[in-house]
Formats: C-alpha cells, structure tokens, sequence
C-alpha cells in the first residue's frame, strides 16, 4: 500500500461584527433605500426638535411601523408618516435633557419595485455629548463554522430582559458593529429574529452570554459567538408519525423515558428502537388516528394524516456498498414487518455483466421493519438485488412493490487508509470523516493528543472534524439555554482530504487554540 504524508494546523475559531449606518448606496436593483439627509443629522448634537425627518434616495413604502420602527431610549411617543421620499416621525413627548437617542428602522423602509430593505440607525443626542462607544460581532455558524448574515445581535442591562437595549445585524460577512452605547455593564446575545420581535425565541437558533462585559471608550475587543438551535428543554416534548405505523417521539434530556405512556394504550405490547439516549420509533400495530403522548407532566396530541396502502422504504437509495466488515444489506420499510414468503425467485441477484441470476433461498430475515440479507455465500462484487412485490408483508396484509437496489461488495484493495497524528489540548473530544453532510466515520473518547486511524474507506474525499466533547457523551451538544453552557467546539481540518484505493495516507492534524 502507497503511503501520502501532509501536515497542516488549524485554529480553532469559536466565536463575529454588523454595521449599522446610513446606507452609501449602490445599484438600485440590489441595493435598499438610503438616506439623503436627516434632522436631526446622524451624530447631531443639542438636539430639541418634536419632529424626526428621513428624506430618502427613492420612493419608499412603509412597512409594520408600529414594530420595526424604534426610537430607544423607549420613553417618547410618536406618530409616522409618509411624505413623497421623507418618513417623518412626529414626537408627541419632549425628549430628554442629555441623553443618546437611536432610532432604528429594523426593515421598515422598503423600495417600491425590488422590495429591498435593510437595518438602519440614526444616532442624535440632546446634550454635549454623543455617546461613542462601539461593540464589534463576528458570528457563526457552530455546527459548520459558516459565516450567518442577518442576525440580530443584542446588549441587554439584564438578564431578565426579552428586548435588547441596543442592536444591530450581521452583513455577508458575519460582521455586526453596535454604535452609540453608554458606559456600562452589558449582557450580550445573538438570535435569528425571523418574526422581528427581537426577542430570542427558544425556536430560532441563537447564542447568549450570562457573563456580562463591561463597555467604555477602552473597550476594544471582537466578540465572537456561534449559534445553534438550543438543546431541548425541559418542558419541551417533540412526537411525530414518520409513517402510519412509526412512531418518533424525542424527549428533553433532562427526563427520562420510563414514565412516556400512549393514553390509555399498553405501551409494553410495542416494538420500539432507541436510536440515542433522547430518541425512541415505535411500532404500532394498528392504525391510530391519533395518540396522546404523555411523559410525566408534558403531553403532545400527535394525528396521523394518511393511512399506508402499501410497504415502501423509508429511504430509496441506488445503491448499498458493503465494506469488508459489513455483513448485509438492510432494507428499511415505512412499517413493522409481520412475515415474509419464501417463494422460488422472489428474492434474486442479477449481474449485468453476463446477465446472470442468482435466486436468494437463505440468509434473509426480518426484524422489526427491517429486511435483512446476509452476502455471505453469495457473489456480490456488483450486482442488483431484486425483490418481487408481495414478498414481504405489514399490518392488515399490505404488501411491498417490486424493489431493486444494486449491491456493491468492495474487497480491501478497493479501500484506503487514513492515518491522523492529533495534537491539541482539548479533552475529551471526538473526531468524525464527513462527506456530502453524512458522518462515514467515527472514534470517541479521546483525550489530548493522540494517533487515530481509519481504516477501509471509500475512495473520496473527507472533511475532518475534532469535535469539543465537554461531556464525552460522542455527540454534539448545541447552546443549553438554561445553563448558558456553549456550543462544543467544531475544530475542522483547514482541507479536505482526499482518499485513493489501496493507498494509506498521513496527515498531522494540529490545533491551535
């Protein structure tokens, strides 16, 4: 076997900046309204004015005044209006003696033919001074490390408050800058504000700090936050059909699954597969129109919509390649099976090469809703499996279609070897082969620096990942927002690594914190 060497280091990267201003402009077919002038201007200072007028590039139209646009501090009362290519605001209390006002239009102004929008902030104070500090974002993704655009990111005087005090978003570039601030102490967070309620809603996914920071003209630092949809809470309980007879219920990790009852239903007569310690498919073996899932004091009605007519795959694929290690292939259907025939040539190999059949008489078995064949005794370098319709049966008598799939038996100089020297203080942690978004390969409970291999892989190439495992459960835990724990660390490889057959490659995989 050809041995390839390759060294490279990667940082590891956590946690990014918007900028909020007056629109500079741009083609007219991409780019949002922007201003031409203001009174007061933005950074104006003495300010004392009961009226507010943006005079845009282009004719506008106006959008959820009452929501998106806002006037912080929050303690004056106004009207909007349109006027030809001006919003004018007209203030209905005196605005307060030295103080920093910023008004935001949170996508409020929109052009009237392309329907761009975008964030901008106007600043005034009515004193001397116009407070100057500034905060800079970057924002990621924590599971994929990409850049997120459009992000809300927040400073809140307290934790026990829903709307921040100061805001803006992310441009393409993750970035988020906040202008403007008083001297003070500040939580901060960032949320995917699809509803625009800038609240952080426990269904958008986001990022939050208990630890507050302090912020003054010596304050300097880049935050850096990743989000991630938030681990499931304790009150939260998710149950759904997959199919009429599947049952996919997923608890939050705090509870337990020994008091999960179905109504009055004997939940001890079902099949069930645990697929992670917070994931359970039962089987049912009738059709329900709908079940009351109960786990101690949480309940979910889940209704079925459509009944099956008959035995499909949950998932279709064209092709099964079995490694040298793997004993079978697997067919998983959409409902339990209750038997299977026998009958001559129902089940069969076929090799397009010489168009030669092999009819399969033994090591089939089901289990559950799962058909299973062994390829042992059986030559399957590459050939087509083929299962005639009515071989295998379901609840109330329905059968399977015809079926085929091609099987492909790869032998060990089909395969390669990938050999990772990982140097890092992080531990524990795990480390994944990713391709095309699907995990090829695993190995958990690892500490600090050590030597992995994987061995017979597929020809391809690998996206690697050193996975923060705080926890050492082998999984990948999201924000917690109970605890504010963060998301665990994603480290990924700066390349990808490709594999070729009957090769074994080398890389030093060092992370850098």
């Amino acid at each position: 076997m050809v041995r390839i060497s390759s060294i490279l280091i990667a940082s590891a990267i956590l946690l990014s900046c918007a900028q909020i201003g007056s629109i500079t402009g741009g083609p007219k077919d991409i780019v949002a309204p922007y201003i031409v002038t203001s009174q007061p201007l933005d950074g104006q200072l003495n300010v004392t004015t009961n009226l507010i007028e943006i005079e845009f590039n282009e004719f506008v139209v106006l959008q959820k005044a009452s929501e998106n646009i806002i006037l912080l501090p929050s303690n004056v009362a106004y009207e909007t209006k349109l006027v030809n290519k001006s919003l004018v605001l007209e203030l209905k209390d005196t605005l307060s003696r030295n103080t920093t006002y910023s008004l935001y239009l949170n996508g409020a102004i929109k052009d009237l033919t392309e329907g761009n929008d975008t964030l901008i902030q106007l600043v005034f104070s009515t004193g001397n001074d116009l407070d100057s500090n500034r905060v800079m974002f970057e924002v990621n993704d924590a599971f994929t490390g990409e850049v997120n655009k459009n992000i809300v990111v927040g400073l809140f005087d307290s934790l026990r408050k829903k709307q921040p005090i100061y805001f803006s978003k992310t441009n393409d570039k993750g970035i988020a800058k906040i202008r403007a601030i008083a001297d003070g102490i500040y939580y901060y967070s960032a949320f995917d504000d699809k509803n625009k309620n800038r609240i952080r809603d426990l269904s958008e996914s986001q990022f939050a700090s208990k630890i507050p920071i302090r912020i003054d003209s010596s304050f300097k630092d880049s935050l850096k936050l990743s989000l991630s949809f938030p681990r499931m809470l304790s009150n939260a309980l998710d149950a759904r059909f997959i199919s009429p007879y599947i049952l996919a219920v997923r608890k939050p990790h705090q509870r337990s699954f020994d008091s999960l009852s179905l109504g009055s239903y004997d939940i001890s007569k079902l099949s069930k597969v645990s697929l992670s310690d917070d994931s359970i498919h039962y089987y049912l073996p009738e059709y329900f129109e709908s079940l009351q899932v109960i786990l101690d004091t949480l309940t979910k009605k889940v209704r079925n919509t459509e009944d099956l007519k008959e035995l499909t795959l949950l998932t279709s694929p064209k092709r099964h390649v079995l490694l040298p290690s793997q004993c079978c292939l697997e067919l998983v259907f959409n409902t339990f099976l209750d038997s299977m025939t026998m009958r001559q040539e129902a089940f069969r190999l076929f090799d397009s090469r010489d168009s030669s059949y092999q009819e399969i008489t033994s090591n089939l078995s089901i289990d559950k809703n799962v058909l299973r064949f062994s390829k042992a005794n059986y030559s399957c370098e590459k050939v087509i499996f083929q299962m005639d319709s009515g071989a295998v049966f379901g609840p109330n008598g329905i059968a399977n279609d015809y079926i085929e799939t091609i099987i492909e038996c790869k032998l060990p100089e089909n395969l390669g070897v990938l050999n990772i020297d990982v140097q890092t203080q992080v531990g524990p942690w795990y480390i994944e082969l990713v391709q095309s978004g699907e995990v090829k390969a695993l190995q958990t409970s690892l500490e600090q620096s050590e030597k992995v291999s994987f061995t017979s892989l597929l020809p391809g190439s690998y996206s690697i990942y050193i996975v923060e495992d705080r926890n050492d459960n082998g999984k990948w835990d999201a924000f917690d927002p109970l605890t504010f724990s963060f998301p665990e660390k994603r480290i990924s490889y700066p390349r990808k690594v490709r594999v070729k057959a009957n090769f074994e490659h080398d890389i030093e995989f060092v992370i850098q914190e």
